[in-house]
Formats: C-alpha cells, structure tokens, sequence
C-alpha cells in the first residue's frame, strides 16, 4: 500500500512537472511569436472577423501609418484608418467574406492632401479548434516605389524601371563595362532655323519632336541619356540588357523619321517650315554607371563607342539612319542597308564602315 502511495506521489510529482514544463514552453513560444511578429518589417494587424475589430497592432504598422498600437487596438479598421481617403473598405470586406483572403493589392490613398502608396495583403487565421477566428492583414509602404518609377520613368520607359526594381541583381549603378548601342538624333540645320523663327515657336518645335522621340524610344526599352541643344542621345542595352537592344535601337530610329515625316506634312499644310533629322547608331563596349560629382551625378555611358556614334551621327543627312559595321552585323538579317564609303574618326587611324538603313526586310 505504501508502495502504491509512493508510486503515486511520484507520478503526480512528474505530471505536475511535466505540466510546469510544458505551461513554460508556451510562454516561451508565444513571447517568441510575437517578437517575431513586433520585429517584422512589413505592417501586421489581426481584426476579428465580425464587427473588423483590431486585436493585435505591430510596430511596422505604426512606422508605416503613423499611428500608435494604443490608439488602433480594440477600434474598427475604418475608425482608425479613417483619415486615408481611398481605402475601399466595402471591397476588402466583400473579398474577405467570399473567398478568405485578398491577394497583394497597390492602392493609391491621400493622407492629409499627400499621395501615399500601400501594399496590402489579407488573409484568414484559424483558432485551435480548427475554426476562422479572424482576419491577418500585412501592409507595406510603397510610397517610395512609386517615387523612385516616376522620377526613373523621365529616362527610362516604365516596363525597364518595373524591370530595374524587379530584378535588382542585375542593376549596377557604379561604373562598369558593358555592350550598349548608342543612338544619336540631331535635328539639321537648327542655327538657321532658329534664326528665321520666333523663339517660343522654336521652343514649340523642340518640345514636340523631343516628345515623339522620347516616346518612341521609350517604346523599344531605350534609355534616355540626355539632351545635348537639338540633339537626342538615348541608349539600348543599360541599365538593363535585353534580347533585341540593336534591333530596338534601329526600329526605334525608323519610327522616330517617320514621326519627323509625319509633324513636316502638318507643318506645310499650316505654312510652317519642315525640317529633318539625322540618326546614328553604333553598338560596342562603353562604361555604364553613375558619373559626376559628389553634389551632381547622371546615370549615362561614355566611351569610343559612343564617340562614334555621334560621328556617325553628324555624317548623316536629314531624313538618314547611319550604322556601323558592329551594329549591322546584328541586324543585317532584319533590315535592308547599303554600304557607304568609309569614313574617318577623330582619334582614330582606320576608317568606320558605316550604312545607310533602307528599312526592314519583310518575311
């Protein structure tokens, strides 16, 4: 009998031991559960899922919206999140009901006249019994993105700045070597243009055909690298390089001239003066990244390569797309061309073979 007690204390002892064990292993797990979850970098919230009740309120969640956990736990989500205008309520509810999640959604909000930009992501966490007890909603700042798109978009077209900040591992801004075609355009005779017309007509001019090339380079997934007076210079193959970036270059060259036929037979049919356009294009190895000072720099390229490019660019007449041997030995399976004479560079003791693009070869 005494046995029997003992063996019993024992097993009681144990149970009890084994239950302070097992009561300090879940503190332990939710102390860590919810450093984890303070110490996420993207804004987490948990609503109960019938009157959207906020239950739990991490620190990313008050970075990214400004407001503190105090004033959000135990408020509805529109109570707190009253002064963004914007946020589609209805449809998050409606979504949630139906299906149990949202998908990472942009929205675009106005806090206080300023337009802000968040990621939001919704979906439903269970209780132990297996059953919805509410809902997780994970928000990220996006504000900065978008900032970083518009400001990018100005030299790059939108689908190449998606790309750049999508594929991050193949964006390098410091200085490197890299294969690119430069594209010059330059309008001819500009000095006498400018001279027989009105300087706001002039500026008028400049501003719709930069508009046209711009566009057009932005199209093919150029670059532009910068104005120089009438001139455009706009590279394919930076900062990210793509399949068909010679091809891209000389189509984009074709459009721009037939934008130029284009605005010269509505400047006639208004008794305005044409003008023209000469192109050249070169492909080559040239340094690629950020370079300037430490108070101004630009993203561009420089080089031999772009050197050439520009010579072969004042080569060429108004109405004329020029390429070197480099670039038509890529595209001579698209595109019809013509051998011209060889022509001299400065610094450079061999003539360039350049070519005159006719147009595309159709198949």
């Amino acid at each position: 009998m005494q046995e029997r007690l003992k063996s019993g204390l024992t097993l009681l002892r144990w149970r009890d031991e084994r239950r302070a064990m097992y009561s300090t292993d879940l503190e332990d797990i939710r102390q860590m559960s919810e450093n984890i979850i303070q110490s996420m970098t993207s804004g987490l919230m948990f609503i109960e899922s019938k009157n959207y009740t906020i239950v739990k309120f991490n620190k990313a969640m008050e970075n990214i919206n400004g407001i503190p956990a105090e004033k959000a736990v135990g408020k509805r989500i529109e109570e707190v999140f009253s002064r963004f205008e914007g946020l589609p309520f209805d449809y998050f509810y409606h979504i949630m009901k139906s299906y149990g999640r949202l998908e990472r959604t942009k929205f675009r909000l106005v806090d206080n006249c300023e337009v802000v930009y968040r990621y939001i992501k919704g979906d439903t966490y269970f209780n132990q019994q297996g059953e919805p007890a509410g809902y997780i909603i994970i928000v990220d700042d996006a504000t900065e993105t978008e900032f970083i798109k518009d400001s990018f978009s100005k030299y790059v077209a939108r689908q190449v700045v998606e790309k750049i900040l999508t594929e991050k591992g193949q964006l390098k801004l410091h200085g490197e070597r890299q294969c690119v075609t430069v594209l010059f355009a330059d309008v001819r005779g500009f000095s006498n243009l400018v001279e027989r017309m009105e300087p706001e007509d002039v500026v008028a001019l400049l501003n719709k055909y930069f508009n046209m090339a711009v566009d057009v380079i932005f199209k093919h997934e150029g670059m532009l690298d910068k104005f120089i007076g009438d001139n455009v210079m706009a590279v394919f193959g930076a900062p990210i390089k793509g399949k068909d970036d010679v091809e891209k270059a000389v189509r984009a060259a074709i459009e721009i001239q037939s934008g130029i036929w284009n605005f010269n037979n509505t400047r006639r049919a208004n008794g305005e003066e044409s003008f023209s356009v000469g192109i050249g294009i070169n492909t080559g190895e040239a340094v690629v990244g950020n370079i300037g000072s430490e108070k101004r720099m630009d993203y561009t390229v420089i080089g031999d390569t772009v050197n050439i490019a520009d010579r072969i660019q004042v080569t060429a007449f108004g109405g004329e797309i020029l390429i070197s041997s480099t670039t038509y030995e890529q595209v001579k399976d698209k595109f019809s061309c013509k051998a011209l004479r060889p022509i001299m560079v400065k610094g450079r003791t061999k003539p360039i073979h350049i070519f005159r693009v006719i147009g595309e070869i159709k198949t």
